[in-house]
């Protein structure tokens, strides 16, 4: 903490850490500011935890994100939204976690692949944007409940 109070360290995180009561603890000391997990089926999407970032203001960021993934991959909202957005399914998912206030990590080693992740920022997904869209509704109810 004195090195972040120096300017010496920017952000002070934590890794795998599935627990907000682990969190609440740290707060007590200093505000965690990022939160870095796996993000999967298999631990729910991490919703919990999640949601303790987006209230408390702390950045979350996901890693297995693709990789965690295959069933939210290949959902039919999703394969429906890469389509018509002229992207792949993996960046059609890396895009929504983006708005639903998630930082996905890139695990690659392949330049394709990381060129591919890179160019989300630019790929642009009005379906994500518009809180009618039924696919939009479909990916939030598959994932949050």
């Amino acid at each position: 903490m004195v090195l972040q109070d120096e300017g010496k360290v920017r952000t002070i995180g934590v890794s795998n850490a599935y627990d907000v009561n682990l969190l609440h603890a740290l707060s007590r000391e200093r505000k965690v500011q990022v939160v870095q997990n796996r993000w999967c089926e298999q631990n729910e999407w991490d919703r919990v935890v999640h949601n303790y970032c987006k209230v408390n203001g702390v950045m979350y960021q996901s890693f297995w994100t693709l990789t965690g993934n295959p069933s939210l991959l290949n959902h039919p909202s999703i394969l429906t939204i890469a389509a018509a957005s002229a992207c792949t399914p993996e960046q059609a998912l890396y895009k929504f976690v983006q708005q639903e206030g998630i930082i996905p990590l890139s695990g690659t080693t392949k330049t394709l692949h990381m060129q591919q992740d890179l160019a989300v920022h630019d790929i642009e997904v009005p379906q994500f944007f518009d809180e009618s869209n039924k696919d939009l509704n479909a990916i939030r109810k598959f994932l949050w409940g």
